[in-house]
């Protein structure tokens, strides 16, 4: 059986780490010569701006939003980093992170096998700090990690389908996605200029959405 009192709910949100003309020469070639699509985008420096904040090779933590429920008056509370210095991200999230996975603790999000712990585990890489071991899954088998993946989840159910947490949430009447910043459109916006409330507001409100839709369904659907 899930117990949600036990779930960890996270959610990050990336930037490109340097716009275009601030690459070395070196990953400019790197970038023209693994992902430029010549087809789709007039030069190599728009298809960069709009898909490096996607890879962690290219981009940076610059919002973790996470979210528990109180044992005790069994509220969904949030904790939200954010800001410009991805390090100070980190090392604040590892404490997070290791704090919970002492108390037994299981990491739950929406696809977070596929993007968001292995995005984050190489984030601490890249910048030469160890990995949360709740994060290290190298050599796990997928039946036995300790996650919730809502994404996973529902497409297990029977549909093999890769589903959006906005689909979901929009089947089962949750509201999901009210702000004009977000994962879609956030390569657009420098990140001198980011509005910070925004971004967190637009990273918090996915949470709580992947908690209240995972509450709905395990309602109905427990294992």
């Amino acid at each position: 059986m899930i117990n949600l009192e036990q779930a960890l709910f996270f959610d990050i949100e990336t930037h490109r780490v340097d716009n275009w003309d601030q690459l070395s020469n070196e990953r400019k070639k790197a970038f023209i010569n693994h992902y430029y699509d010549s087809q789709t985008y007039q030069t190599p420096e728009d298809h960069y701006s709009e898909i490096a904040g996607l890879y962690a090779e290219w981009s940076k933590v610059i919002c973790i939003v996470f979210g528990t429920v109180n044992h005790v008056t069994k509220e969904f509370k949030t904790i939200k980093l954010y800001g410009k210095d991805e390090i100070e991200i980190l090392e604040s999230s590892r404490k997070i992170f290791d704090a919970y996975e002492k108390q037994d603790y299981f990491l739950a999000g929406h696809n977070i096998i596929a993007c968001d712990v292995p995005y984050l585990a190489k984030r601490y890489i890249i910048n030469s700090l160890k990995v949360p071991s709740i994060l290290n899954v190298y050599g796990t088998k997928p039946w036995d990690l300790n996650y919730f993946d809502t994404m996973n989840f529902w497409r297990d159910i029977g549909d093999y389908k890769r589903v959006s947490l906005e689909v979901i949430c929009a089947t089962l009447g949750i509201p999901c996605k009210t702000d004009e910043i977000g994962g879609g459109n956030l390569y657009e916006y420098d990140i001198e200029d980011m509005d910070w409330d925004q971004l967190t507001h637009y990273c918090e409100e996915d949470v709580i959405s992947n908690y209240k839709m995972a509450e709905h369904i395990l309602k109905y659907y427990q294992t």
